[in-house]
């Protein structure tokens, strides 16, 4: 063959060439292209979407929320005391007063019951009584009484019309007395004492409650009666802080306030 007949050829061919060319890489780029996904294989991605993260990205991208701020020890014993209680102190206090002929209260806090205690006259119960009822008694027991649970309970100081001090335990769950006994600690000048100080008292500790909090409203945990004031603590359940009031025994009034953020 001749050589120009070979450069006419040549040159054809040359352009078959560069058209080939130019279609395989055409094809090449609608090829689908390749993502990493979250578990590190590689997962194709159709043609014509975008190079950045996928819309629907996996939960753990997301922030996390603020952690709520730590509370001490004393307001975390609050968050999970408050909560477990279900009769207010006036109902608790009502209850204990009434087991004291004439009596009247001389202070009433919120806690824990003591370890083993029960409603009034279960103690009098014979053993083989208190046995067989202690398999029925368990099955329909309240969350407060079950193995390893604390109940709350409202510890009250009752004085009798003499100043004789009892102590009187009322479950915070059920609002019956798991406990009464006078207080040994008294003598004859303490009873005296209390009994004078009563008698100077003209404003009731439903008063002093209603005055410590017709302002800040909260959940009352404890009411006594000092010298010349009630001392009432309130407890607010959105911070668990405890605010004290000291109310005047004489007149309704707030005599100091002071609050407790430990």
């Amino acid at each position: 063959m001749s050589t120009s007949l070979r450069h006419r050829l040549r040159g054809p061919a040359v352009a078959c060439l560069a058209a080939s060319c130019a279609l395989l890489l055409a094809a090449c780029g609608s090829e689908q292209k390749e993502t990493t996904t979250t578990s590190g294989r590689i997962a194709p991605t159709p043609t014509g979407s975008t190079d950045g993260p996928s819309a629907s990205a996996s939960p753990s991208a997301s922030p996390s929320p603020s952690a709520s701020p730590r509370l001490t020890d004393d307001q975390a014993e609050r968050r999970k005391l408050v909560p477990a209680t279900k009769v207010a102190w006036d109902k608790a206090m009502q209850t204990a007063v009434a087991t004291v002929p004439q009596g009247k209260l001389v202070e009433t806090e919120l806690t824990w019951a003591p370890p083993n205690a029960t409603a009034s006259g279960s103690a009098s119960a014979s053993p083989s009584a208190s046995a067989s009822a202690s398999a029925s008694a368990s099955a329909s027991a309240s969350p407060s009484a079950s193995a390893g649970a604390r109940t709350p309970a409202w510890h009250t100081s009752v004085a009798a019309s003499d100043g004789t001090l009892h102590d009187v335990w009322v479950d915070g769950v059920s609002g019956k007395v798991i406990g009464d006994e006078p207080d040994a600690d008294q003598d004859a000048e303490d009873k005296q004492e209390l009994a004078d100080r009563l008698k100077r008292t003209t404003v009731t500790p439903e008063q002093a409650v209603q005055t410590a909090t017709q302002d800040d409203k909260g959940t009352v945990t404890a009411v006594e009666l000092d010298d010349d004031s009630w001392s009432v603590d309130v407890v607010d359940t959105g911070n668990w802080n405890k605010t004290t009031y000291e109310v005047s025994t004489t007149e309704r009034r707030v005599l100091r306030k002071e609050v407790d953020r430990d």
